[in-house]
């Protein structure tokens, strides 16, 4: 079982993520770099209000974006930059993040400890606790809801990708898609008969390998839907064998893969797919647009990279 740190992450609105807040995120992944027992961070993030993921797309985007690049400026910073770091959502995710048994430290500023002893009170084995603390001039406070509009508006969605060593802009991919669902997520893995002109291929994890880390990644940020993962020969996939889904979620680089999607579907008289895009990420800004996907840190082929010149 991975030893997991949790950082307890509440926000006060849907705005850009503030100094104070960032300032908690570095905290955490510092200390968890610091100590050899914690091999993992969960970012729980508690969201204010009532609101839906189609309606708030760009901001919930944003804010996965916002703290993913805090984070990954620590790791990059301490030579660590595949520690593994993920965002949830307390409440979409549909399961207590403080209750998993995998879980044995817990980061929190100091107003919010209070919830924090109450989970470790629903424990058979406590966790340990640790402080932070922010400067006070850059905290907004509100009221949180207890309960959040869960009506997505699509039964079904879907995504592609290799998704060989998921980072960060996998993350919020597959994070985005998952929230978008009320039942079932599809996701079309590349086989491995497509990859081998790959730089590096001999560093790809296998297929199946890649399918299991994706319903590993999944299972974390959001539970109780269905999860179909298959291995995918072509750039359709799913899209053109299951009419009922009714989503493609792409990223920018990918967006016109999402329009001969729907090229295709109109081939086999299926309803279009509705498009949703996120942004590409890299280790230094929040919104990359524009520049050489090749040149981002943020990528499988920057990974392999890394990893060949490690060995």
């Amino acid at each position: 079982m991975t030893t997991t740190a949790v950082l307890l992450l509440p926000l006060s609105s849907l705005g850009p993520v503030n100094n104070s807040q960032q300032s908690l995120v570095k905290q955490a992944v510092q200390e968890s770099l610091r100590r050899e027992d914690i091999k993992k961070l969960l970012i729980l993030v508690q969201l204010p209000g009532t609101f839906t993921i189609d309606g708030q797309w760009q901001q919930l985007q944003s804010i996965l974006c916002s703290l993913y690049v805090t984070q990954l400026n620590v790791t990059y910073a301490a030579d660590a930059p595949l520690f593994d770091c993920t965002v949830v959502f307390d409440g979409w995710c549909n399961y207590l993040a403080g209750l998993e048994p995998s879980v044995k430290l817990m980061f929190a500023a100091e107003q919010d400890v209070s919830q924090v002893d109450s989970w470790n009170q629903q424990r058979n084995e406590a966790f340990e606790v640790h402080k932070l603390t922010a400067p006070e001039q850059e905290m907004r406070t509100s009221s949180l809801s207890s309960t959040n509009d869960n009506g997505q508006v699509f039964d079904k969605t879907i995504v592609g990708g290799t998704f060989d060593h998921i980072h960060a802009g996998h993350k919020i991919l597959l994070t985005m898609t998952a929230l978008l669902a009320s039942k079932t997520i599809y996701v079309g893995v590349t086989d491995d008969v497509m990859l081998k002109s790959k730089k590096h291929r001999e560093l790809i994890a296998s297929t199946q390998d890649r399918i299991e880390n994706v319903k590993g990644f999944l299972n974390v940020v959001r539970r109780g839907l269905e999860y179909i993962v298959v291995p995918i020969t072509d750039p359709y996939g799913p899209t053109i064998t299951e009419p009922s889904v009714q989503a493609l979620v792409v990223s920018k680089e990918t967006e016109k893969g999402g329009d001969a999607c729907n090229v295709e579907r109109a081939k086999r008289d299926f309803p279009p797919l509705a498009i949703r895009t996120i942004d590409v990420i890299s280790s230094d800004s929040t919104a990359v647009d524009g520049q050489d996907m090749g040149a981002l840190k943020i990528s499988s082929t920057w990974i392999r990279e890394y990893l060949a010149h490690r060995s």
